[in-house]
C-alpha cells in the first residue's frame, strides 16, 4: 500500500537539531531552534512552572480524559490573559488545543467547513508550520509582502497595497506580536489600519499569538489583538504557551473565535471541538493544568510574569550588544535593524548558501532563510558570531 508514496522533504529544524548535536566543535553556536536558554546553554525551566509541576506530581495527577473542548476553566483563564483582562465587543468562545499549531489546524478546518473557497494569506516570510498546516487543511494560500529584504525592515506600503485588495473570501494570518521569523514590529497605527481594512473589506483576521510578553509586556503585547477585536465582528485566534511558559513539549494551546452573537459563538466552539476530536480526540492535560494553576494563583502568576519580564530584558540586551558589535566590526549601522525588532528572532541578510557556509566553516547554526534565535546566543560568543557573519556576508570593514 505504501510502496509508492513520495519521500517528503526533511524538516529543516529537526534536521539541523540532529546535525548540531553531532557537531562537537567548542566554538559552536546553535541558533536554529526557537527556545530560550540560560547561561549554561540549557533550556530554561521557569520557576513557577517547576514549582507547580512538582506540586501536581505530589498531589497525584488526574490522568483522565478532559473532553474534546478541553479544560474550560483553563480556556477561560487563558482568554483573560491573552486579552489583557479587557472585555471586547462581541462573544468569544474557545477550546483547549494541542499547542498553537493544534489550534491553528482546528481553526483552518472550521474555515474550510464554513467557506471551502476561502484563501489564507500569510506574510512573506512566516512561521515554518503555517503553510504546511494550511495545505493539510485543504485550503488555498497566498503570500502578502512583509519584509524588504534589502533593508530587512517592514515593507509597509507593499503589505497594505496587497491587503487592501482582499475581500470576504480571504483570511489574513497575522502574528499577534514578535513576528516569526523576522522579529519585525507592527505599530499600533499598523494594527488600527489593519482593523479598518478588515472591517471595510470584510476579510477575516486570523491571529497567531505565540510570544505574548516578549515585546513590551504581557498586557502591552495584546494591543494589536484588542484593536482588531474591538473593530471587527469576527476574528479567529490561536494561542501557544510554548514560549512564554517554557512548556515546549507539553503542547499547551487554545483556539478562539470572536462572534457577533452568543449562538454563533456556541456553534463555533462546538465545531472547533469536533475538528480537534478528529485529529487527536482530546488535548493533553498536564501543561494546561500547570498554566491554569499559575494564572489562578496571584503569587505564582507574579513569579512567572517577573521571570518572563527578566527574559525579555535579557533578549533586548543581546540585541543591543549584537548591534554594537556589528557596528564596531562592519564600520556601519546596517545591522541596527535588529535593535528595533522584538521577540526571540532576527533574520540575517544571508542566502541559504551563506547560511550553510556558516554551519560548515564556523559551526554557527541558523535556518536557511537567515533566521537566528537571539535567545540562544551566549554573550561570550557575540564577538565570534558577529565576525563570522560579516565574513560570510562580505560586510566587513
Amino acid at each position: 500500500m505504501f510502496a509508492n508514496i513520495a519521500q517528503p522533504a526533511a524538516d529543516e529544524i529537526v534536521e539541523l537539531m540532529a546535525r548540531s548535536s553531532k557537531d562537537d566543535r567548542p566554538f559552536k553556536v546553535d541558533l536554529s531552534v526557537g527556545v530560550y536558554k540560560d547561561a549554561n546553554n540549557n533550556v530554561l525551566l521557569m520557576q513557577a512552572v517547576k514549582a507547580v509541576d512538582q506540586q501536581l506530581a505530589n498531589a497525584g495527577r488526574n490522568k483522565s480524559y478532559v473532553g474534546s473542548k478541553g479544560d474550560l476553566e483553563y480556556v477561560q483563564l487563558l482568554q483573560e490573559l491573552v486579552f489583557a483582562n479587557q472585555a471586547v465587543t462581541g462573544f468569544v468562545s474557545g477550546v483547549q488545543t494541542a499547542g498553537g499549531s493544534g489550534g491553528l489546524r482546528a481553526i483552518l478546518d472550521l474555515i474550510k467547513l464554513a467557506n471551502p473557497k476561502a484563501k489564507i494569506w500569510v506574510s512573506d516570510p512566516t512561521y515554518a508550520n503555517h503553510i504546511p498546516t494550511i495545505k493539510a487543511a485543504g485550503l488555498a494560500y497566498e503570500e502578502y509582502p512583509f519584509i524588504d529584504y534589502k533593508t530587512m525592515t517592514l515593507d509597509e506600503s507593499a503589505m497594505f497595497n496587497a491587503l487592501e485588495k482582499l475581500g470576504e473570501n480571504d483570511v489574513v494570518l497575522l502574528h499577534g506580536s514578535c513576528h516569526n521569523p523576522s522579529g519585525l514590529r507592527l505599530t499600533l497605527q499598523h494594527w488600527q489600519q489593519l482593523a479598518q481594512l478588515a472591517k471595510s473589506n470584510n476579510f477575516l483576521p486570523l491571529i497567531d499569538t505565540a510570544y505574548q510578553g516578549f515585546a513590551d509586556g504581557l498586557n502591552e503585547d495584546a494591543a494589536g489583538l484588542l484593536t482588531i477585536a474591538n473593530t471587527v465582528e469576527r476574528l479567529a485566534l490561536c494561542v501557544s504557551c510554548s514560549k512564554n511558559f517554557g512548556l515546549y513539549s507539553d503542547r499547551v494551546g487554545a483556539a478562539y473565535i470572536l462572534s457577533p452573537t452568543q449562538a454563533e459563538a456556541d456553534k463555533a466552539q462546538s465545531q472547533l471541538a469536533i475538528m480537534s476530536k478528529a485529529t487527536y480526540w482530546v488535548p493533553p492535560s498536564n501543561g494546561a493544568e500547570i498554566v491554569k494553576t499559575i494564572i489562578k494563583d496571584p503569587a505564582l502568576k507574579n513569579i512567572w510574569s517577573e521571570e518572563l519580564a527578566q527574559i525579555n530584558v535579557k533578549i533586548k540586551s543581546i540585541r543591543t550588544k549584537l548591534c554594537a558589535a556589528f557596528r564596531q566590526h562592519s564600520g556601519d549601522n546596517y545591522f541596527d535593524y535588529i535593535l528595533f525588532q522584538e521577540g526571540m528572532f532576527a533574520m540575517l541578510p544571508a542566502s541559504p548558501e551563506q547560511m550553510e557556509q556558516l554551519r560548515e566553516q564556523y559551526a554557527i547554526y541558523g535556518l536557511n532563510n537567515g533566521r537566528i534565535n537571539l535567545a540562544s546566543i551566549p554573550e561570550h560568543k557575540i564577538e565570534y558570531l558577529v565576525k563570522s557573519i560579516l565574513a560570510v556576508t562580505h560586510r566587513t570593514k
